[in-house]
């Protein structure tokens, strides 16, 4: 989403000079998204116990590998019952030494689970736009849509979005835990679908999958609605679990022998994903993948149905090694997007002959000036942030000036996206504010 001018808070003129040079400045800024599954991370049963999954040593672990890899957004499954856990890493692992800067979603866990999901971000870099839950038959998953901070923000009112899907799937191989997994993800699918949801999307978490044939897998990557599938940035289909031609990949278990808190046997299943739409693989739209940037941390590929530390593992400093191998029976995830500017006309203005004024913040009637030199006709369209189309209207214009009202006043206070189209196709994109 972008916006091709600057905004007055009484009235906007748009003049060809703008659009001529029209982007989001995004400037160039790294992003690093890290995904992980915790292990009972604060909460203790009568096999994860305070002796063998202890929450201070957590702590410690986490501090050497966030620390190590600095993630600008990291997103965790087997977060421990309570929003206290989601405090707790705040201001005992990330906010540490002199960072104040980290924030976290709000802590949902609708059928009170053992554990939820959670979302941090670098509060510099991004804002917390929109948070929804998909109920399911098991547990939450939890949609976040962040907003990307440019460094004309204030200004403009423009940026670029970034909804982050965090789901853990069902456990379990039977034919009874497959369908559960699918229609967990034909949950969050259908919602997508139903709300319009396009543009930068991440589907991340642990999916507890065997393979990419699982039809809640190809739910996600072949979807009917091409807005809505997602890719796997290294591509890698086919059978993942106990594969050692998958051993590069496996993300799950670090440990072998027998623990009472650990899953052990080895690594030798790719339960854990951070899948990405197009716009993102491309850098259509403000954030692009960056090539080979996707690893599962700790992972050389020559452990299956090892261990991490057995036989050495230089692939990380030592002690990344040790942190991740006492911390969870999961492998982190990681990529890293790099921002991009987003241009909306290439080399010419597209309604040359005119010049459309409105006011902004608007109230119960969009009243859009037109004054042109000659006649013509163009399409106006409203989106919401998520990019469901909520009025679509067209209209003609002739030489001189002419006002158009469009009824707003069903539509809540809030940003909206207005998008003037002509008729050989340009796109102007602006950012309106409704009281």
């Amino acid at each position: 989403m972008n916006c091709n001018f600057r905004i007055n808070p009484f009235h906007i003129v748009l003049v060809a000079l703008f659009l001529l040079f029209g982007k989001v400045t995004l400037g160039q800024d790294t992003i690093r998204v890290m995904q992980y599954n915790l292990l009972f991370y604060g909460l203790y049963t009568d096999f994860c116990t305070p002796e063998n999954n202890n929450v201070d040593d957590k702590d410690e672990y986490l501090r050497t590998l966030l620390g190590h890899f600095q993630p600008d957004i990291f997103t965790v499954n087997e977060l421990g019952r309570g929003a206290h856990n989601l405090t707790r890493i705040r201001d005992n692992v990330l906010n540490i030494n002199g960072v104040d800067y980290f924030e976290y979603a709000t802590y949902t866990n609708t059928g009170n689970g053992w554990f939820a999901n959670g979302l941090f971000y670098d509060s510099r870099k991004f804002g917390l736009y929109n948070e929804v839950i998909v109920n399911t038959v098991l547990r939450d998953i939890n949609l976040y849509t962040l907003y990307y901070k440019t460094d004309d923000l204030a200004l403009t009112q423009d940026t670029v979005f970034l909804t982050l899907i965090v789901a853990h799937l069902k456990a379990g191989q039977s034919a009874s835990d497959q369908q559960t997994r699918t229609t967990m993800v034909t949950n969050v699918m259908n919602y997508l679908d139903d709300n319009d949801y396009k543009g930068n999307i991440m589907f991340m978490g642990d999916f507890n999958m065997k393979s990419s044939f699982e039809q809640a897998y190809q739910l996600m990557v072949n979807n009917p609605n091409q807005d809505i599938r997602f890719i796997d940035p290294i591509g890698v289909t086919g059978v993942w679990g106990n594969n050692s031609d998958m051993a590069p990949y496996h993300t799950q278990s670090p440990h072998t022998g027998s623990h009472p808190c650990y899953v052990t046997g080895g690594l030798d299943d790719r339960y854990d994903f951070i899948l990405a739409t197009k716009p993102i693989m491309e850098g259509s739209m403000g954030f692009q993948y960056i090539e080979d940037s996707y690893q599962a941390i700790g992972q050389d590929g020559l452990r299956f149905n090892q261990s991490l530390i057995n036989p050495p593992n230089n692939s990380q400093p030592p002690e990344i090694i040790e942190a991740l191998y006492l911390m969870s029976d999961h492998l982190p995830v990681m990529l890293d997007m790099v921002t991009v500017d987003v241009v909306t006309s290439l080399d010419h203005y597209p309604f040359e002959e005119l010049s459309l004024t409105y006011p902004n913040p608007v109230g119960e009637k969009l009243r859009i000036s037109l004054n042109s030199t000659k006649s013509g006709s163009v399409i106006l369209n409203l989106y919401s942030l998520t990019g469901k189309l909520l009025i679509s209207e067209s209209f003609h214009y002739f030489e001189g000036s002419k006002s158009v009202d469009i009824n707003v006043s069903h539509l809540s206070s809030g940003l909206y996206l207005l998008k003037f189209q002509s008729p050989d196709g340009y796109v102007s994109s602006h950012k309106i504010i409704k009281h």
